[in-house]
C-alpha cells in the first residue's frame, strides 16, 4: 500500500506542459496544467469520479480490471475529479484507499466535463486517436438505477467502446445513461 501511495505522489508532481487542450483548465495534483490530449495514443479514457460517491468507489475493481485488459495497447486512462471543492490531499487518499489506476486530473473549470458531455460520477468518456469523442456514459449496466444494483453486469459498455476504437470500428452505442452521483455545478 505504501508503494502505491508513493506512485501516486510521484504522478501528482509530474509536470507536463500544455500543448493545446484548454490551457490552464486541467491540473495534475501538484497544480500544474496538464494537456490530456498531448500524447499520441490509440484511445483516451476519462473516468469522472467523486471521492464521496459510493457508486464511483464501487467501480474501482472494474477500472483496475479494464486497465489490466488494455495495458500495452495504446490506451490512456485518466481519473477526473471535477469537484472544485475537492482537496488534493483528499484525492490522493482516495486513489490509495480504493486503488484506482490511471492518471489523476482535476477539472475545476469543467472543460473536460463539457468536452466529454458527462453529468454523473462515475461516468466514462472515450476519445479516439484524433481526439474525437466516440463514447460517453456508464461503465457497465451493474447499476439499474440509483440504489439498485444487479448481482453482476450484463453489458460492459466502456470495455466494448475501447475495444471498438482499438479495432477501428464505430462504437455500437456511443451514448448511454450513467447512474451515480451528480457532478457539482453541472446542469
Amino acid at each position: 500500500m505504501k508503494v502505491l501511495g508513493a506512485l501516486w505522489a510521484t504522478l501528482g508532481v509530474a509536470c507536463c506542459s500544455s500543448t493545446g487542450f484548454a490551457a490552464g483548465s486541467t491540473l495534475d495534483l501538484a497544480g500544474n496544467t496538464r494537456d490530456a490530449f498531448a500524447a499520441t495514443v490509440s484511445a483516451r479514457v476519462f473516468i469522472f469520479v467523486r471521492t464521496d460517491c459510493p457508486v464511483s468507489n464501487r467501480y474501482a475493481p472494474e477500472v483496475r480490471r479494464l486497465a489490466e485488459v488494455f495495458a500495452g495497447q495504446g490506451v490512456e486512462i485518466w481519473l477526473v475529479y471535477p469537484d472544485r471543492s475537492e482537496t488534493v490531499d483528499h484525492i490522493r487518499r482516495h486513489l490509495v484507499e480504493f486503488g484506482f489506476p490511471g492518471q489523476p486530473l482535476r477539472d475545476p473549470a469543467h472543460d473536460l466535463v463539457k468536452r466529454a458531455r458527462v453529468t454523473f460520477a462515475p461516468e466514462a468518456a472515450v476519445f479516439d486517436a484524433t481526439g474525437k469523442l466516440v463514447y460517453h456514459g456508464r461503465i457497465d449496466d451493474l447499476w439499474a438505477d440509483v440504489g439498485r444494483a444487479r448481482p453482476f453486469a450484463r453489458v460492459h459498455d466502456l470495455e466494448d467502446a475501447i475495444s471498438a476504437v482499438l479495432e477501428g470500428k464505430p462504437v455500437a452505442s456511443p451514448a448511454t445513461r450513467a447512474v451515480g452521483c451528480s457532478l457539482p455545478d453541472v446542469p
